[in-house]
């Protein structure tokens, strides 16, 4: 279990083509996260995690050691006290610049003359960066060693645990990663930086909740709303339609009395008429109203036509299409 005021830490390396054809004063340490090496790497979190603000915890870092930071061959640095061989230096750097979408550079490095020759001739291909990350977060943590190589992947980097335990017994902060996980004491920068980071999350996820909260009322609120209008807008259209059914009844009753008082139906005719729609009724009254008048006018009594019809009853045979023996059939019939 870690230790309080400790956090999770792993190692991890990687190397970046020098671009070899001209003996540039800069390297390629580390791309923009999330990234992951070519291999399985990392198998402890789902990729390791850089960016600008995380650069910029690494590049304080460095700016507060006042000694220059060494390149290497190798990472022998890392291995000096378990083999016993000299460390020879490649360069000198006290730089590092956040690119964005390129990810963190070495800048300003200042070659030795050999590593200058041997680059420009070929003869190094690779700058390897080792680095701590967490194990919680994937998050890079501190530069550790930088090296020139010709070894992608750090192949020779054997027994990490070893380097690991050298790293805890001499308090050191240079040390190389593959597969070995640690309990690392924490700087209060890294502390500090994490606190921060953790309590500008959790505001950010008590805002994003109070959000929701307000959005799920308001939508409640406009639910009930829309039930309510459309409740209200139904019971008009309802109304409405009521009025109508009710007006057209009153309206035949009120021309079905007048058409029996002015003689345009005789009594004989009501059940008839009652069954009819409004709109046939008027129909058939707007048909016999000019004949019965024209009759009146001469002093005529109604006498039968063919098939001993009524005038109207003939008029309106021809209105529905019938013949007078239909129409006759269809009267007897009642």
């Amino acid at each position: 279990m870690p230790k309080p005021n400790h956090i999770s830490t792993a190692f991890a390396a990687l190397t970046y083509d020098l671009s070899i054809g001209t003996v540039k004063t800069e390297a390629h340490m580390l791309p923009p996260g999330p990234f992951r090496a070519s291999d399985i790497r990392p198998e402890d979190v789902a990729a390791w995690q850089l960016d600008a603000v995380i650069a910029a915890r690494l590049i304080a870092q460095m700016d507060s050691v006042k000694n220059d930071t060494l390149i290497d061959y190798e990472h022998q640095s890392l291995h000096a006290k378990q083999n016993g061989q000299k460390v020879i230096a490649a360069g000198w750097f006290k730089e590092m610049e956040w690119r964005e979408g390129e990810g963190l550079f070495a800048i300003n490095i200042d070659w030795t003359a050999d590593a200058a020759k041997e680059i420009a001739e070929k003869k190094i291909k690779y700058v390897s960066t080792v680095f701590l990350y967490s194990t919680v977060t994937g998050e890079v943590l501190e530069i550790v060693s930088i090296a020139l190589t010709n070894t992608p992947g750090i192949d020779g980097m054997a027994s990490l645990a070893a380097l690991n335990k050298q790293l805890l017994d001499n308090q050191s902060q240079h040390e190389d990663h593959s597969t070995g996980d640690s309990d690392m004491p924490a700087t209060d920068a890294q502390v500090a930086a994490l606190t921060t980071e953790r309590d500008t999350a959790n505001t950010s996820l008590a805002a994003l909740r109070g959000e929701h909260t307000t959005l799920q009322a308001s939508h409640a609120a406009l639910t009930i709303e829309h039930t309510k209008t459309k409740e209200e807008l139904d019971k008009i259209k309802k109304d409405q339609a009521d009025a109508l059914v009710v007006a057209e009844k009153a309206k035949h009753a009120e021309v079905l009395a007048a058409a029996l008082t002015k003689g345009t139906l005789t009594p004989a005719q009501k059940p008839w008429a009652e069954k009819q729609s409004l709109a046939a009724l008027t129909e058939y009254l707007e048909l016999s109203n000019p004949i019965l008048e024209k009759g009146r006018q001469a002093n005529l009594t109604e006498e039968t036509g063919a098939a001993g019809l009524t005038e109207v009853e003939l008029a309106y045979c021809t209105k529905l299409g019938v013949t007078a023996e239909e129409f006759l059939k269809t009267k007897n019939a009642k």
